[in-house]
C-alpha cells in the first residue's frame, strides 16, 4: 500500500479520471495523485500536476505515463568481484564504475544504500560478458521497489 511518505518530494501529480485516460489505473502519477485525495490532509501545500487536458490526447501519447509495476533492483555488491581473477578484477572494476553517472554513486551501490536499477545490472553484466569468463554479477539481495 503506498502512502504519502512514499511519493518522492516534487513529484508531479495526474488527477485525469480512469475515463479520461485508460492508463490511470496503472500510471504512478494518477497513484500519487489517488494517495494525496484519500488522504485528506493539506500536506504538500503547494504540488505539481499535469495538466487536465493533456489527459485527453490518446493515451498511448502521454509522455508523463509511469508504470506503477514494481521493479526488480538490485542491493549491494560487496562480492561482485570474488570470483574474478585479481588481474582480470582490476581491469573490471573500473568499467563497472562507468555503469554509474559517477563514483559516489558507485560506491553507495556497492555498499547498499542506492539501489541498482535493471538498466545498471543490464550494464554490469555487459562488462562481465566481455571478460569472455562466463561469470555473472552477483549482488548482495535483490528488492522488488516501485521505479518512482
Amino acid at each position: 500500500m503506498t502512502t504519502l511518505q512514499d511519493i518522492p518530494k516534487n513529484y508531479v501529480y495526474c488527477f485525469a479520471s480512469d475515463e479520461a485516460c485508460p492508463q490511470a489505473g496503472t500510471c504512478l502519477h494518477a497513484l500519487a495523485a489517488r494517495v494525496l485525495t484519500e488522504s485528506g490532509k493539506n500536506e504538500p501545500l503547494l504540488i505539481q500536476c499535469i495538466n487536465p487536458n493533456y489527459a485527453k490526447q490518446p493515451a498511448d501519447k502521454c509522455t508523463f505515463y509511469r508504470d506503477s509495476a514494481p521493479v526488480r533492483f538490485a542491493r549491494g555488491m560487496a562480492h561482485l568481484f570474488d570470483e574474478l581473477p585479481l588481474k582480470q578484477a582490476r581491469a573490471v572494476r573500473p568499467r563497472v564504475m562507468n555503469c554509474f553517472s559517477c563514483r559516489s554513486i558507485f560506491f553507495q551501490a556497492r555498499g547498499g544504500e542506492r539501489l541498482i536499477t535493471p538498466e545498471e545490472q543490464e550494464a554490469i553484466a555487459r562488462v562481465f560478458r566481455a571478460t569472455g569468463l562466463g561469470i555473472e554479477p552477483k549482488y548482495d539481495e535483490y528488492v522488488s521497489a516501485i521505479r518512482w
